[in-house]
């Protein structure tokens, strides 16, 4: 008996010790997380994983400066940023996974709804359904409290562009991890591509749709139904006095609320329409609607060059 009772727990041990190394099938598809150093204060990403970012009091020029992720500026109270950009259909998550900013030493970290550039925004102000008070999330470390609390929060924008901004005048680190979501029905679009395809809609709702591209560029319709008009083989493009319409221009700011229009465009059709060059620091097309139609745009966006000159129907002053 005493044989057997030991055979059969040395099966069972065998048995335990195959299974255990078993990896479950799952776990081998998740990726591994990748790590980005932040070393540029305007660092611009269109990629997931975590960055990181790490500040010391200078003692000289480290040779180590790039294992610590520095960012070398001059003035201690320059604001910085994390600008991160997806696909069309996406939106942006950043969950802050560690923190380490002293409010007490003027440090401050925000997360912005979009991007903010000298102080215009995109989406603009009159352009997104949240007020710029709510698009805007401040926060920082109290170190005056014992013991410090580990601050941990997860943000999500509304389109496919999102900023962390922080600063760091002393000391400091963070690390923000940043995942991209799907979005139902993608409204605003930061074009993240030096040439796609975009599709503005409304999707029956009354606002604004804008697509911006932070280059000049080249405009032209894959097809447009704007305004609920029967189709046809042309459109209009003056349809200024329309409440729904497709307005496409440049500017040199992010809010493209008040840019220089080139053209207003009403109508429906399938047949592809011509192209125009956009030649402005910053090139906006937005989509207004009243809410009386389901509108939409299908749009080639290319960025521009000194050979699309002749195809310029706008050119801003430097």
């Amino acid at each position: 008996m005493k044989a057997v009772f030991v055979l059969s727990l040395s099966i069972i041990i065998l048995r335990a010790k195959a299974w255990s190394s078993v990896k479950n099938p799952f776990e081998l598809m998740v990726p591994p997380i990748k790590i980005h150093p932040i070393s540029d204060c305007m660092h611009v990403t269109t990629e997931e994983g975590d960055f990181v970012f790490k500040k010391i009091p200078h003692l000289g020029r480290a040779e180590n400066e790039k294992e610590m992720n520095m960012v070398d500026v001059e003035n201690p109270m320059t604001v910085c940023g994390l600008y991160v950009v997806g696909q069309p259909d996406k939106l942006v998550e950043i969950t802050i996974k560690h923190l380490d900013v002293n409010c007490e030493s003027g440090g401050l970290m925000a997360f912005v709804d979009g991007w903010e550039l000298n102080g215009h925004y995109f989406p603009g102000v009159k352009d997104h359904h949240r007020s710029l008070n709510n698009r805007v999330s401040e926060f920082c470390n109290d170190h005056s409290h014992w013991p410090v609390m580990s601050y941990k929060k997860t943000f999500r924008s509304s389109q496919n562009a999102a900023l962390l901004q922080y600063r760091i005048p002393i000391r400091g680190s963070f690390i923000a991890n940043v995942h991209f979501r799907t979005i139902p029905e993608p409204c605003n679009i930061m074009v993240e591509d030096v040439s796609s395809y975009y599709t503005l809609r409304n999707y029956g709702r009354r606002g604004n749709c804008t697509l911006t591209a932070l280059f000049p560029a080249v405009v032209s319709l894959v097809s447009i139904n704007v305004g609920g008009k029967p189709e046809s083989e042309k459109v209009d493009y003056e349809c200024d006095s329309m409440e729904d319409r497709l307005d496409v221009g440049g500017t040199g700011g992010l809010d493209s609320y008040d840019m220089e229009r080139s053209t207003y465009i009403c109508g429906h059709t399938k047949k592809p329409g011509p192209e125009q060059a956009i030649f402005c620091g910053i090139t906006s097309v937005r989509l207004m609607s009243s809410g009386k139609y389901h509108n939409e745009a299908v749009l080639l966006v290319r960025q521009a060059d000194e050979n699309d000159l002749e195809l310029a129907s706008l050119i801003c002053p430097l």
